[in-house]
């Protein structure tokens, strides 16, 4: 019998630790012997040798090279405040650091073994009682206190040379301060700087979710709105099989042939109407009888359509868009109308509309195998509309009154807003009337303090043909007020009014007995008509701890120290088999290897083959085919090779200290694992391969 697919599956994901558990097992049956010989000293002797000859080569003499160049690089950047000095700065020295510890280690590591063995000076050492264990393992120590060196060298220079950076910064923003012309926007977030520090390293708490509503979504709600114009949406996700589409019981038959039903349960109200008025109106019609009579599960006949369309008046109703979303949230296809190609009205004026819709095969058919999302948006200007649980059904036409329901992944819609330039748009709307955006924390870590600290970045669009901003100055501030909500005290703290500025951070201090307990929302409201604020769900973060920068700053030099050690592993594996020019190009092939199949990214994913031949425009069968098929196994071994190949992505040391995120211990853990995962195999593997190897009489 075959092995279950997903058996299989497991076996290919964790192919790269059989094949390191593999190779220590072998390296242990072959080097037994030499294993109980094994002598620290000896390892330390051999490092020695490699430190000091690397030295004599001058290896350290990259280092002032390098510092030089730091500093004529940074004095030559266009940050956009002091914050992106400090940013940029460390960004530049971290980089440096990196670039010449590797490129250091690959050279010395793969030249070193080729050359003792064309000198011959390998000659007197296997002639001494040292093992070749022992000579592989002293290498790959030796070449580590090398990079060590390095390290230390140029993490030395990095923190005095930031700290002047700051310094000089610091007396900058005290002379910004005292001048009375600085914008209060500005005030704000230099006042913090100099109270905290340029030099951060600080905790973070991202939120765990951002929507965005037409009107602020009350405590514990079950009915939300959004709003119309094409601003404002609501997803429902679909993880649906190629069988749940099939409409017979035929063997050849294909799956979305029939197409997909659609109803939506969804209601609005007039923006004259109030709040109050709207959420009970959803209520009253959330028991109400469904406008139309539905039957296996909600499939239409002629005369139900006829009868709906009979009571329609001429004045115009609201209108809605349905389209079917992939996973990457690119468009498949939109629904039609059943009610003869009328557009997506809304005909119930007192509560909840069933609006039926028709998603055509061609679009169906894509649906399964991956999941994907229905897409409502509210199209009509003069109206705010609302839904709640279960706002979308889906079924499969079995046959006259029959049908199979389709059910969501997902009971409760995602509400959105149109997608700008920087994220979702937030409308500029004075007196608290425009759309919000509500950021979620769900058991936040919040370690207590007089006030909780929260640092954005948005981005800001301003547009001329908001009829509401007619009367408005374009170049008027752009004012967002936010408001702090406790879900276990449902306590609500008063508005505030921050003044963000485009692609630059903004801070805001808010009680600490609104984020108490770490189960709160955050409610953001532009004022400001004509203008838009783009919102991602990166944009805001909550500063739970501070820590001092130099542990940051260390460890950060510790996962560079950690991946040069993997470097050394990897070039005195090459060097054991290959001249030293082959040995650096091999060397440079595993490390970015894993990297360089996930830059491909959707390239490798199964299907391109056909994708290919499409975009190609092959419709003769037999190239076809043999292009698919050459493409699909060219694909399929990339993926396995980057299984087996060691992930450089997780030595990211620049990232998060140049944000000033502190390093967690998980991503020391994952560098540590990458490098001792990797490292220790191919260190056996040079040893087997150098045992093997004749390199003396």
């Amino acid at each position: 019998m075959f092995p279950h697919p997903f058996h299989f599956i497991a076996v290919i994901e964790h192919l790269g630790g059989y094949l390191a558990s593999g190779i220590l097992l072998v390296g242990l049956l072959v080097g037994f012997v030499d294993l109980r010989r094994f002598s620290g000293k000896r390892i330390w002797a051999i490092s020695g040798v490699c430190f000091d000859e690397s030295i004599r080569r001058r290896i350290l003499w990259i280092a002032p090279l390098a510092i030089l160049g730091i500093i004529v690089v940074s004095q030559l950047q266009r940050p956009l405040d002091e914050q992106d000095v400090i940013r940029q700065t460390i960004k530049i020295c971290l980089f440096t650091t990196g670039m010449v510890v590797v490129i250091s280690t690959i050279i010395l590591a793969c030249t070193n073994l080729p050359r003792e063995i064309e000198n011959r000076v390998i000659y007197t050492v296997v002639t001494k009682p040292t093992t070749r264990l022992e000579i592989v393992v002293g290498k790959v120590v030796g070449f580590a206190r090398v990079s060590a060196a390095i390290l230390l060298i140029m993490g030395v220079f990095s923190y005095g040379y930031l700290v002047v950076r700051s310094w000089s910064m610091q007396r900058y923003i005290t002379d910004r301060l005292e001048s009375p012309e600085l914008p209060a926007s500005e005030r704000q977030t230099l006042d913090h700087y100099r109270q905290t520090g340029l030099l951060r390293a600080r905790t973070l708490e991202q939120p765990d979710g951002l929507q965005v509503f037409g009107t602020p979504p009350e405590l514990g709600a079950s009915t939300w709105s959004m709003a119309g114009n094409g601003e404002g949406s609501f997803l429902v996700p679909f993880n649906l099989k190629k069988d749940d589409l099939i409409a017979s019981d035929k063997p050849d038959a294909v799956p979305g042939s029939e197409g997909i039903q659609v109803m939506v349960e969804i209601g609005y109200r007039k923006k004259s109407e109030p709040v109050a008025e709207k959420v009970a109106a959803t209520h009253k019609a959330s028991t109400a009888p469904a406008q139309a009579p539905y039957y296996g599960p909600f499939l239409m006949s002629p005369e139900e359509r006829q009868a709906i369309l009979s009571k329609v008046k001429p004045q115009p109703n609201p209108e809605i868009t349905i389209e079917v979303l992939d996973r990457f949230m690119n468009g498949l296809g939109t629904a039609s109308s059943l009610l003869s190609n009328r557009p997506l009205e809304l005909l119930n004026k007192n509560g909840v509309s069933q609006v039926f819709a028709y998603i055509p095969p061609n679009v169906a058919g894509t649906m399964g195998g991956q999941p994907t999302f229905i897409r409502v948006t509210g199209a009509s200007k003069d109206a705010e509309y609302y839904a709640g649980k279960n706002p979308v059904k889906l079924a499969v036409p079995l046959g006259p009154g029959q049908g199979r329901l389709l059910e969501a992944a997902s009971d409760t819609p995602h509400f959105t807003s149109r997608s700008g330039t920087f994220g979702q748009q937030l409308r500029g709307v004075v007196d608290g009337k425009g759309a919000v955006g509500v950021y979620s924390y769900r058991n936040a870590n919040y370690s207590g303090g007089d006030a909780a600290t929260f640092e954005g970045k948005f981005g800001i669009e301003r547009s001329g043909n908001d009829m509401d901003s007619s009367a408005f100055d374009y170049d008027e501030p752009t004012l967002v007020t936010v408001r702090v909500r406790n879900l276990q005290s449902g306590k609500t703290s008063e508005p505030l009014t921050i003044r963000p500025e485009s692609n630059r951070t903004t801070f805001f201090n808010v009680g600490a007995d609104v984020v108490g307990g770490g189960n709160f929302d955050v409610l953001m409201q532009c004022q400001t008509p004509g203008h838009f604020v783009g919102l991602q769900s990166a944009s805001l973060s909550m500063i739970t701890a501070k820590h001092p920068f130099m542990l940051n700053l260390a460890q950060s030099l510790l996962i560079l120290w950690l991946m040069s050690i993997l470097v050394t592993a990897v070039a005195i594996f090459c060097s054991t088999f290959l001249s030293w020019p082959i040995a650096v190009v091999l060397t440079l092939l595993i490390l970015l290897g894993h990297w360089g199949v996930a830059q491909l990214g959707d390239a490798t994913a199964p299907g391109i083959g056909n994708q290919i031949v499409n975009d190609l425009g092959l419709t003769k069968s037999a190239p076809a085919k043999a292009v698919s098929a050459t493409v699909e196994r060219l694909s399929g071994l990339l993926n396995f090779m980057s299984t087996i190949l060691p992930d450089i992505g997780q030595f990211a040391a620049v990232e998060d200290i140049e944000r000033g995120v502190t390093i967690s211990s998980r991503r020391l853990g994952d560098a540590a694992g990458v490098a001792l995962g990797f490292g220790l195999p191919l260190t056996v593997l040079a040893y087997v391969v150098l045992k093997n190897k004749e390199v003396a009489p």
